[in-house]
Formats: structure tokens, C-alpha cells, sequence
């Protein structure tokens, strides 16, 4: 396969009978776990503001981005929210600390005594002009826009009722993240992502960073018109029991110009309580997302499966 599926959203939000855009999401997931996805109405003047505003803040003196790190952060665990320099995340022992600096931000609430829950501490519009705006805006339109129809697709796919994940996603955790790839030399360690699954949106650029290893070897994933990249989480991978997979991947940014990509990663209520399809067992959301953050940020044994990924 040389490409990825591209899957429609606005097919898949048809609720006719047999839907085949909803078999086709459903093959995606089962073979690939990695799909791209048009027809998904978020407005591209919010895409270009926000890639544009997060370079121009990327680009600020280190002595301005530090005071929005991890130390200045008002959540638990502080690694969730804020600016990282070059080098800061573990994502596999294979290429270390990656050479890449990120923002994390969520959704902004009051200060709770939950994990991955309160207030984001960014830039105003003094600092980064359009920084934190542009950020909202787009998180609204992705939240509103794209996550609950993906959520109602995923669970026709599997034969539930189209409102099944509801109850888990009455109050949902998100972690939003700006990267900067610097030219010639960013990259990102290979591991799988955490969540239910991503929405990546890639800067528009000529040439492919973003790699899948899907069946038996790596393939580009290239920025494609009008598209985000959806790609699964190890959270529903546990959820359906295997029958969905969370697909490793990674970056090798070996290109003249930086590089900018904005993911959200979504994630049920952070007290949601997973059952996988025939199991007996539970596990929370916040048990899974912690265990993450410390393989990362803590032991640095890597991101999502990274371990078993030689």
C-alpha cells in the first residue's frame, strides 16, 4: 500500500442504512489504525492562524517561551501543560531526547484536583500576537466539529448505537500540542499515541516527515490537501480488545525549512472507566494517561508502546 485511506467525514455522518463510508472506516481501523480524513468543515483561515502564530512564538528568545514551561503550569502533571525547548520529550530510546520543541495546552477549565484538568497558562496577545486565540479557535471547531462525529462513526463501525461513547465523553480530556521542527534535523522517536485517537494537522509542505509503520514497513504520510491524519490510540486498541490498532509512527524532518503540526489527542472523562470487549476487567482513563505521562516524562521508557517497538 502506498497511501493511506481517505475517508470522508461528512460521508460518514450520513445515517443511512449499510453505510459504506462507515465499512470503510471501519477496515481503516482494523488494518491501519492511520487514515486521513477530508471533507471535515474546520476553516482553514483557523489552520493558517494558528501554524502561523505558533512559528512566530516558537521563534521568540528562549528567555520568553521558558516562562510558559512546565514549572509556570497550574495542572497536574505540569508536563501536560506549556512549552518544552529542544530536546525535552522521550519518545524511544532509538533517537533519545527528541530534537523538537512543543506547547501543550487543553481545555481551559477552573483549577481542579484531577489530573489533565484546569487553568492553561499561555501568551497574551502582548507576547505572541493571535497565540492563544488562534489556539481556541481552532480547539473549538475541532471539539465541535470533527471528535463527536468521529466518536458516533467509531461505534457504528463496531455495531453499537451511534451515541454509545457519550457517557465517556460528557466531559472530555484533551490534550492540544503545537510542534516546531527545526530544519534538517527534527524528529520525533517512533511510538504510538496514548488516547482514543489523534487529529494531526500538518503544515503544507512539499515534502513528507510523517512516517507509519503499517502491515510490515514504514510508509510516508504525506501533508495532503485539505486533510487532517487521523491515526488511533492505544486507548481504544485496549478498548476493542486488539480489534482496532494503535500504529506506531514517527518524524524524520530532514528538510530545508522548519516544520509546524498541531495535534489534539482525545481522551474520554478522566474518571471514565474502560471495560474492554470481553473482558472482565476495568481500567480508568486516568490510570492509562498517567502511566503514559510518567514513561515519558519520568522513567523515559517512551511513548504509548514504545518498548515493543525495536
Amino acid at each position: 500500500m502506498e497511501h493511506l485511506p481517505i475517508i470522508s467525514l461528512s460521508e460518514l455522518d450520513k445515517h443511512e442504512v449499510d453505510n459504506p463510508e462507515i465499512k470503510r472506516l471501519y477496515d481503516a481501523c482494523y488494518e491501519y489504525g492511520f487514515f486521513y480524513l477530508k471533507d471535515h468543515g474546520v476553516s482553514q483561515s483557523s489552520i493558517d492562524q494558528t501554524i502561523e502564530a505558533s512559528r512566530k512564538f516558537f521563534q521568540l528568545p528562549d528567555e520568553i517561551k521558558t516562562q510558559y514551561g512546565h514549572d509556570m503550569q497550574k495542572v497536574y502533571p505540569p508536563t501536560s501543560r506549556g512549552y518544552v525547548p529542544l530536546y525535552g520529550e522521550f519518545l524511544h530510546e532509538e533517537v533519545g531526547f527528541d530534537p523538537k520543541a512543543i506547547f501543550d495546552l487543553g481545555i481551559d477549565k477552573p483549577s481542579s484536583d484531577k489530573p489533565f484538568i484546569g487553568q492553561n497558562v499561555l501568551p497574551d496577545d502582548s507576547v505572541a500576537p493571535g497565540f492563544a486565540t488562534s489556539h481556541y479557535q481552532l480547539q473549538q471547531e475541532i471539539m465541535t466539529k470533527v471528535v463527536p462525529k468521529m466518536l458516533q462513526a467509531i461505534a457504528r463501525s463496531l455495531d453499537l448505537e451511534p451515541t454509545w461513547f457519550d457517557p465517556y465523553f460528557n466531559d472530555p480530556v484533551l490534550i492540544q500540542r503545537t510542534i516546531y521542527y527545526p530544519e534538517n534535523s527534527g524528529k520525533a522517536g517512533k511510538h504510538t499515541d496514548n488516547g482514543i485517537f489523534t487529529v494531526l494537522i500538518q503544515e503544507q509542505l512539499p515534502h513528507p516527515s510523517l512516517r507509519v509503520f503499517t502491515k510490515d514497513n514504514w510508509i510516508d504520510a504525506p501533508s495532503l490537501e485539505n486533510t487532517f491524519v487521523i491515526n488511533l490510540g492505544d486507548m481504544l486498541q485496549m478498548w476493542t480488545n486488539g480489534l482496532f490498532v494503535s500504529t506506531p509512527h514517527a518524524v524524520i524532518h530532514e528538510h530545508p525549512g522548519s516544520r509546524i503540526s498541531v495535534p489534539f489527542f482525545i481522551y474520554p472523562n478522566i474518571d471514565a472507566i474502560i471495560q474492554p470487549f470481553g473482558k472482565e476487567e476495568t481500567i480508568t482513563s486516568q490510570e492509562i494517561m498517567l502511566k503514559n505521562f510518567e514513561s515519558i516524562w519520568v522513567t523515559h521508557k517512551g511513548g504509548g508502546r514504545a518498548q515493543e517497538l525495536k
